[in-house]
């Protein structure tokens, strides 16, 4: 069924269309792949499977290798970009739940605080889903930055931390900072036109 309506999809392009599928192929599912060149097989845009490999079908948007990989169209773009700010509405919970536990304990100048780093977190999620701007990212990791320092000095004793706590942690920031990264990126390469309309 899955198969059917992929085959549909591809019958429906238009030449162009199909032409510009057959260009960025590595990008896409090998199923998509095969019925789009059975399709221009059929419409004679190519006499054979080695005709992808001619200049014409060759790809003027070919990247190099890089850590943050490039997107080929505005929908990739929409559903990584959606992605990654999934991960950073799940980040805001942690200052949340810390700040009502320091409110439990009683701390609630601290408490007040990581409740107010969440709001601010969520908030500035939100406006980075809304605007798409390359600098809210970096205000995100200023942000960041504020709530590592704090919590590193609001910590009285390191001798608690077990080394896999910190291992842990570390890889745990490491990863947050490549989201912000990452999504500052593909909204640069987006504002200099690097990510085609479909």
């Amino acid at each position: 069924m899955e198969n059917e309506e992929l085959k549909n999809r591809i019958t429906s392009l238009s030449d162009a269309e199909l032409i510009e599928l057959l260009k960025l192929r590595d990008s896409y599912q090998p199923e998509a792949v095969e019925f789009a060149v059975q399709e221009a097989l059929r419409r004679q845009l190519i006499q054979s499977e080695v005709d992808l490999q001619s200049t014409r079908f060759q790809s003027k948007h070919r990247h190099a290798k890089t850590i943050f990989p490039h997107l080929n169209n505005e929908k990739q773009f929409q559903k990584v970009f959606s992605s990654l700010i999934r991960v950073l509405y799940l980040v805001a919970i942690i200052p949340f739940v810390f700040g009502v536990l320091n409110l439990i304990e009683p701390k609630v100048r601290d408490g007040l605080v990581l409740l107010g780093l969440g709001l601010l977190w969520a908030g500035l999620s939100v406006r980075l889903q809304m605007r798409q701007r390359a600098q809210t990212p970096l205000v995100l990791m200023v942000l960041l930055l504020f709530g590592l320092i704090r919590g590193f000095f609001s910590l009285k004793d390191l001798s608690g931390l077990q080394l896999t706590d910190l291992i842990i942690f570390g890889v745990a920031i490491l990863l947050l900072t490549y989201v912000l990264a990452y999504i500052r990126v593909l909204l640069v390469r987006r504002q200099n036109n690097e990510v085609h309309s479909d």
